[in-house]
């Protein structure tokens, strides 16, 4: 095996840039790329949705036509192929009517069809893809609940073809919480044999009612399961982020581990960057970030004075901690001298609170309601600590890349975050999610800001952290060698 080059078929959901919605979508855009360089041979597969930009992104018809049974029919589908973008890796496209529009088109309301019946679909296509091209899979990589369902169609296949009892299989969970909640009809829908699955029968439980979830399925049959960081890997083992999962997953506790997600270090270079007013690196971090805060300040309508401006650039939902974040805010903003720019959208309460503060202190806050990647970029560049105080964080890239920047992250010790911070080392971190604990943290960066000596070290400190995905990758591998 040491001398036979890995092959690994990649299946997910999203893949920037051609359909991204979240950070599932980034991981699987830029991992493979990183394995690759450590000679792995890697094909990716998603669904062909309308969505994706076909004059963008060149594709090909690879073949017309290939039969699957769901829905206790004989479906087809017909599979494509592209490239990865700046890469020589494979993409395949099974192209199908239920496909077409969006990413995600939720539950079935008036209709028949809705996100899971549609990535059953996909999890038996690809499976039916291996199948007709003849391709010889070491590995499948499968990607949160979308494909949770993979390994369980790989054990049906392997009765009939014995070469798919060759192929392993990785389910990484990138968060919990989303699950893939089905009827018991999912079982016929995807031609499923109830006496061969017994983890898929396991399945059932009563006190929901008829349920079944796939990502449990996939919990209970693959042959390893991972987290993007190894603190979530421990916390989902308990019944506070466990999300009815924790029992399930503690009897595959020998075969669950973490791996930090990586980010993406050409993207986001401060020497590099062209959004940002002064590009900066280690050498020139202090003469050149000063100008690019002085710029935030400025199109931020805020004072360019002399004070800490704290950056928050997040999904505005309570899941980040806004509803420890934002009271904090209100005393911490009445009694001390700091600004905060902020960006993001979500919930209309957040969206709301965020505008009332701007309202309450114009010369303090300013809130941006949007999206955009050229002012987020600029927040990372302009901002001196970053707020990331999530209530549950799988991984986090938000820190990753303010610590690029010589931003230093104000977080909460849960998750990801845990990894990756490190109190007074490259960050101020906190541990018990409450507002006095958010108010102590705010307080600490205040007082850091002002001890100049310790400040430029941490700064410092966290531009050399290696956040690569060529870390992340080399741990991946290692991961695949072992179910070998």
């Amino acid at each position: 095996m040491a001398n036979k080059k890995l092959s690994v078929l990649m299946a997910t959901a999203e893949l920037a840039p051609l359909a991204k919605v979240g950070g599932l979508g980034d991981v699987a855009g830029s991992l493979p790329k990183a394995l690759q360089k450590l000679n792995t041979s890697i094909k990716m597969i998603m669904p062909f949705y309308g969505a994706i930009d076909k004059k963008k992104f060149k594709t090909t018809l690879v073949k017309r036509n290939i039969s699957v049974e769901v829905d206790l029919n004989k479906g087809k589908f017909d599979l494509y192929k592209t490239k990865l973008p700046g890469s020589s890796i494979d993409i395949f496209l099974v192209k199908h009517k239920i496909f077409d529009g969006k990413v995600y088109i939720g539950k079935p309301k008036n209709r028949k069809i809705g996100d899971v019946e549609r990535f059953v679909f996909f999890s038996k296509a690809l499976v039916e893809a291996i199948k007709v091209m003849k391709w010889n899979i070491d590995l499948i990589h499968c990607h949160d609940w979308h494909t949770a369902i993979v390994p369980t169609f790989i054990d049906e296949y392997s009765i009939e073809d014995r070469k798919f009892s060759n192929i392993k299989t990785l389910l990484t969970i990138h968060n919990l919480s989303v699950q893939g909640r089905s009827g018991l009809d999912i079982v016929d829908y995807g031609g499923l044999h109830h006496d061969l699955t017994p983890a898929l029968m396991e399945d059932y439980y009563d006190k929901d009612g008829d349920l079944i979830t796939l990502v449990r399925i996939g919990i209970l049959s693959a042959d390893y399961v991972n987290t993007v960081s190894p603190n979530y890997a421990k916390e989902i083992l308990t019944k506070e982020y466990g999300d009815g999962m924790e029992d399930f997953l503690a009897r595959r506790k020998k075969h669950l581990t973490g791996i930090v997600n990586g980010i993406d270090t050409d993207l986001f270079n401060p020497k590099k960057d062209k959004f940002i007013k002064k590009k900066y690196d280690l050498k020139t971090v202090l003469k050149n970030k000063p100008v690019n805060k002085k710029y935030l300040q400025t199109m931020s309508g805020l004072p360019t004075e002399d004070v800490p401006v704290l950056g928050l650039v997040s999904r505005l939902f309570d899941q980040k901690g806004l509803d420890i974040l934002l009271p904090a805010l209100k005393k911490t903003l009445k009694k001390y001298d700091f600004q905060l720019v902020v960006l993001g959208t979500g919930a209309p309460e957040h969206e709301k609170a965020f505008e009332d503060l701007a309202k309450i202190y114009p010369d303090k806050v300013k809130a941006n309601i949007t999206f955009n990647v050229g002012l987020a970029q600029e927040i990372y560049g302009g901002s001196d600590f970053f707020l990331i105080p999530s209530r549950f964080e799988p991984c986090g890239l938000g820190q990753m890349i303010a610590m690029r920047y010589g931003t230093i992250p104000i977080a909460r010790q849960t998750g990801g975050l845990k990894d990756t911070v490190t109190h007074n080392k490259t960050g101020i971190v906190f541990k018990k999610y409450t507002q006095k604990e958010m108010i102590k943290a705010i307080e600490q960066s205040l007082k850091l800001y002002k001890n100049k000596g310790k400040f430029v070290k941490m700064i410092k400190t966290d531009m050399k952290e290696d956040f690569s995905w060529d870390r992340s990758a080399k741990e991946y591998l290692k991961l695949y060698n072992k179910l070998k």
